[in-house]
């Protein structure tokens, strides 16, 4: 944990908020994790936390609704997110300045997974309380997991935490779904065992998508789809899958388009050193152009099954078509 993330919890503790947030990063279970509770903390009522997507927002209704005057005083949580990647089109320059200007009591939070320019950044961070989520260190997950056997009265040794957190490849998202099952299977229970931890440590999904990706990238067309039923059958959602096909041809692009060293390339990648030579010999399949195109069209499917355009399982093979041909 940082000492920005630690201020942050400051704020939580003592229910103090500042006028603005803006959560970045490469760890999106924490950026969701407090852009999710932070607004339930501030209002009572849902109604009053308020939603753009800068994908499908347009400016004005931005600013009619966050200088519209309220009779009722009621203080409101606006939550921006995709505004730097559409920062032209959202005219965010124009809407920074109005609220460094404005002090009516409303909460604002920017959040974003990719960061697309940089100069935004530097715009945002002078009028915001800012919190760059980077990829937890191991000792940080331990204590994660800790502490949420503790809030159910529960322990769990160092030692376990590591496994469980080695198993899921550190995924945040998967541990704390596999905590919850773990912890409702406990019952009663006060300290898991090897047995019990053991009993529903499922395949990692990330295992499987690189498996399916190494099938397709060898034209092994049958292999590729018995993988991708595989993560069907562990209840991985489509949405979740293309996320997780995005990161993948993400870090073969690192590996095949940096010059950096190895150590360096690992670090960046936010992968194990045991999985270089794997990902390096499966980034040889492809071009730098085909990374660039298979990480661009699956935003855009990503886009149109949000936005209701695209079935979610065509999305997948509409991309799984892109990767084979």
């Amino acid at each position: 944990m940082n000492e920005r993330q630690r201020l942050l919890n400051q704020h939580i503790k003592s229910k103090k908020f500042e006028k603005i947030y803006f959560f970045y990063g490469q760890e999106r279970f924490l950026i969701d994790y407090y852009t999710n509770n932070i607004p339930k903390m501030i209002v009572n009522n849902n109604e009053n936390i308020l939603i753009f997507d800068g994908e499908d927002a347009n400016y004005d209704e931005v600013v009619n609704e966050l200088f519209s005057f309220s009779f009722a005083s009621i203080s409101k949580v606006f939550v921006f997110k995709n505004f730097i990647k559409n920062a032209n089109k959202i005219k965010l320059e124009t809407i920074l300045k109005q609220l460094e200007q404005t002090n009516d009591g409303n909460i604002i939070i920017f959040k974003e997974y990719e960061i697309n320019n940089s100069s935004y950044v530097s715009k945002i961070k002078p009028i915001a309380f800012w919190v760059e989520f980077e990829k937890q260190l191991t000792v940080d997950l331990i204590k994660w997991v800790q502490n949420i056997f503790n809030k159910e009265n529960k322990q769990i040794s160092e030692n376990m935490a590591e496994e469980i957190i080695n198993h899921f490849d550190r995924d945040m998202y998967t541990i704390y779904n596999y905590l919850n099952i773990l912890i409702s299977y406990l019952g009663g229970k006060n300290k898991p065992s090897y047995e019990d931890i053991r009993l529903f440590m499922y395949p990692n999904p990330q295992d499987r998508i690189f498996l399916m990706l190494d099938a397709f990238s060898q034209k092994d067309i049958e292999k590729g789809f018995e993988y991708l039923n595989q993560l069907y059958e562990l209840k991985e959602s489509s949405l979740r899958i293309l996320f997780m096909i995005n990161r993948h041809f993400k870090i073969l692009g690192i590996l095949k388009d940096s010059l950096q060293d190895k150590r360096t390339i690992i670090k960046t990648a936010g992968i194990k050193e045991y999985f270089y030579d794997k990902y390096k010999k499966q980034a040889d399949q492809f071009t730098i152009e085909k990374i660039k195109n298979i990480i661009q069209k699956s935003v855009e499917i990503d886009y149109l099954i949000k936005t209701g355009q695209l079935q979610q399982t065509l999305g997948i093979e509409t991309l799984i078509y892109e990767i084979i041909k």
